[in-house]
């Protein structure tokens, strides 16, 4: 129902984006990185100390120096980097980078509450102690506007063709929001358990009701 047809992306196109900055004026020195007008391409990515996340960082890090981008990778402990002290320039709501990393997703079916951190005004910040979910510092009064019109619309397809309209506009219309994987979660249970039915949508304990002891 809510789901975009936007999967272009998963096909890499190394070539197309060294064309798109050469058409752009970026040019690459002879160290590899591209520069405009005296400035380089230099990017700071940051995200929380974790394998995984480090992984990800090292092969971006390698995909962007085919196109001619230096990046500086930075990883901060999660209880800092998710901590959300006020007094610390390194919390993942300051965003003091160009390019941040984490897991981002909502539970349930209705994404209404969760395209509703992209609300203008909802952005972290000094008055709010740098409290506030939107952390991309997304504003776009169309977007808004169709937030309002999923607040007041209860036609079920109604609100599909919204939610996937406020969907492109983070991602594919304006790159605010870059999907990287959908991380698989994993669950075991007692084999004298019956009526254990996994839920991409919840947590596992969704249909607790329902679940009963196997002879």
């Amino acid at each position: 129902l809510y789901a975009a047809k936007n999967d272009y992306c998963m096909t890499q196109d190394i070539a197309g984006a060294n064309a798109l900055l050469d058409s752009a004026g970026w040019k690459k020195g002879g160290d590899g990185i591209r520069a405009k007008d005296g400035v380089k391409l230099s990017i700071l990515y940051q995200t929380s100390t974790n394998a995984v996340r480090q992984d990800f960082q090292s092969l971006i890090k390698e995909w962007w120096s085919q196109i001619g981008v230096e990046t500086e990778l930075r990883n901060l402990n999660a209880s800092v980097f998710f901590g959300g002290d006020p007094g610390s320039p390194d919390t993942f709501q300051k965003f003091y980078a160009d390019v941040e990393m984490y897991a981002n997703t909502f539970d349930g079916t209705d994404p209404q509450t969760y395209l509703s951190m992209y609300r203008c005004g909802n952005e972290p910040k000094p008055e709010t102690q740098w409290q506030g979910e939107n952390i991309n510092r997304y504003c776009d009064p169309a977007y808004d506007a169709l937030l309002d019109e999923l607040g007041r619309t209860g036609d079920v397809a109604k609100r599909g063709e919204l939610g996937i309209k406020l969907n492109n506009m983070l991602t594919k219309d304006s790159y605010t929001i870059v999907p990287l994987v959908h991380r698989g979660r994993v669950s075991a249970h007692a084999n004298s358990l019956g009526g254990v039915v996994l839920n991409t949508w919840d947590s596992e304990l969704w249909n607790v009701a329902d679940w009963y002891r196997m002879d």
